[in-house]
């Protein structure tokens, strides 16, 4: 082996390392992170949400509105986000972005809304 070659094999160790070190990762969605990602990447298009936007689609449903639709859940959001339908564009995010997304979204669901039937 060459001298980058170890190199970049012992950074990569060293990173590996450092992360089984970081603590552990909490899998509870984080619905105000989704709601800041929801301002910065989807509220050109969505109503996201309660706050004052500059831009927003009549066309396309508010975030609101699609918490309300029937049979709604977080992986049903979650489905649409990572398989957009057209004009939806496909926005990289990573899969606890994703959960915390449609986490928000369903925040505004109205109360006694059903989820089944």
């Amino acid at each position: 082996m060459n001298l980058r070659t170890v190199f970049i094999l012992g950074t990569v160790l060293l990173l590996g390392t450092g992360l089984a070190f970081a603590g552990p990762v909490t899998t509870k969605p984080d619905s105000a992170h989704g709601k800041d990602l929801a301002v910065s990447l989807c509220s050109n298009c969505h109503l996201v949400g309660a706050i004052q936007q500059e831009h927003a689609n009549v066309d396309i449903p508010s975030f609101h509105e699609i918490a309300n639709e029937a049979m709604q859940t977080e992986g049903s959001i979650m489905a649409h986000i990572v398989l957009p339908k057209h004009p939806m564009p496909t926005i990289p995010l990573t899969t606890s972005e994703i959960t915390d997304l449609a986490a928000y979204i369903m925040s505004l669901r109205d109360p006694g809304e059903r989820t089944s039937p």
